[in-house]
C-alpha cells in the first residue's frame, strides 16, 4: 500500500541539507515521491510499504547524515534528536 509520512529532521538549517536528503531517501527502494519543505522542517516521504517502511527511512538517514528525524505520528515529546544514532 503506498503511504506518506511526514518526517521532521533535527536539523535542516544549511541550504545543501535538504536536497542532500531528498536524493537519499529517494534512493530508498520503495519510495516513490519526496517533498521538502524547508520552511516547515520536514520532508514528506510517500512510500510502498511493501517494499519500505517509515523506520527504515529513518535508519537511513541517521546512518547516511548524522541527523535525527521524527516521525509526525512520533509520540508527543520524541526529538528528532533522540532518532540520531550519532
Amino acid at each position: 500500500m503506498i503511504k506518506t509520512a511526514t518526517l521532521n529532521p533535527s536539523r535542516i538549517g544549511c541550504p545543501s541539507i535538504p536536497g542532500t536528503m531528498k536524493g537519499m531517501v529517494m534512493s530508498v527502494k520503495g519510495v516513490k515521491d519526496v517533498k521538502v519543505n524547508y520552511e516547515q522542517r520536514s520532508l514528506d516521504v510517500t512510500f510502498d510499504d511493501a517494499e519500505t517502511s517509515e523506520e527504515a527511512i529513518i535508519k537511513k538517514v541517521g546512518q547516511e547524515m548524522g541527523l535525527g528525524l521524527k516521525s509526525g505520528d512520533a509520540e508527543p515529546g520524541t526529538k528528532a534528536s533522540e532518532t540520531c544514532p550519532m
